[in-house]
């Protein structure tokens, strides 16, 4: 079976190797790539097949909706959750506007589960 590949951007290498203990402990058959801001996560994405990408919403440079709507682009139907303590409004509006879901932080093993119901195989 292929493996799985999902996306974690986020400028905070603590909330990184979190999210990477999460796969590691829950879902062996997924391929991790790590960014640390949006132009690391696209320079990363080009050229892979993505299943799921887990987005910080506030980090230098470009947010997490921007980079959404950017990976969207390149790889329409990919599964996006925003992972933000903050969740306003009209974010919220805006990445509903796009198809994109939220995870409030803390993330934890049954956020991610979740967010991965959606992904197709």
């Amino acid at each position: 079976m292929e493996k799985k590949m999902a996306l974690i951007v986020d400028d905070s290498s603590l909330a990184r190797m979190m999210v990477r203990k999460f796969f590691a402990d829950g879902f062996k058959d997924w391929d991790l790539l790590e960014a640390k801001d949006g132009e690391d996560a696209l320079a990363k994405a080009q050229g892979q097949s993505l299943h799921l990408a887990l987005i910080d919403f506030n980090m230098p440079g470009m947010n997490g909706i921007d980079l959404a709507e950017k990976l969207l682009e390149k790889q329409p139907g990919l599964a996006i959750h925003l992972v933000t303590a903050n969740i306003q409004e009209r974010m919220q509006l805006r990445a509903e506007a796009i198809g994109i879901g939220f995870i409030k932080k803390p993330i934890n093993q049954e956020k991610i589960t979740a967010a991965m119901q959606g992904v197709a195989g």
